[in-house]
C-alpha cells in the first residue's frame, strides 16, 4: 500500500457518509441510517432507517471497500450488516431491531472472531 492509499483510507475513515449512484444521480448516503444491505445479483438494495431503501448496481465486494470495516460485516453472501445495530447473535442467526439474518457458514468463523474480539457492548 502507497502512502497515497493510506491517506486516502485514513480520510474515508472519519466520513460519516458515502456516495452512491442510484436513479441516474449521485446520492448521499449516511452510514448511520444504514439497517442492512441485501445483495439481489447485479443490485445491492440498502434499506434505511425511516426512508424508502436505495437500489443500486454494484456488488456486495464493491460496497465493503466504500464501507468501513469497523462498522459494517458480511455475514452472509446476501447480507451485510451494522455492528452497532446488532442486539443479539443466537445460533447462526443474527438479530438486529425485528429482523433476523442468517449466518453463511462460509462466514461463519470470520464474524464470530470479530464479534467475540468486539469490546463494543451489545
Amino acid at each position: 500500500m502507497d502512502a497515497c492509499q493510506l491517506r486516502t483510507k485514513k480520510v474515508l475513515k472519519n466520513e460519516t457518509y458515502i456516495y452512491l449512484r442510484a436513479d441516474y444521480s449521485l446520492q448521499k448516503i449516511e452510514l448511520s441510517e444504514i439497517q442492512w444491505i441485501e445483495g439481489l445479483d447485479d443490485y445491492l438494495k440498502i434499506q434505511l432507517k425511516d426512508k424508502k431503501p436505495v437500489v443500486v448496481r454494484m456488488t456486495m465486494k464493491a460496497i465493503l471497500e466504500k464501507l468501513p470495516s469497523s462498522e459494517f460485516v458480511r455475514i452472509h453472501r446476501s447480507y451485510i450488516v451494522p455492528f452497532e445495530k446488532i442486539q443479539h447473535v443466537r445460533n447462526k442467526t443474527v438479530f438486529l431491531e425485528q429482523k433476523e439474518f442468517p449466518i453463511g457458514n462460509s462466514y461463519e468463523e470470520e464474524f464470530m472472531k470479530l464479534f467475540s474480539g468486539s469490546s463494543r457492548s451489545l
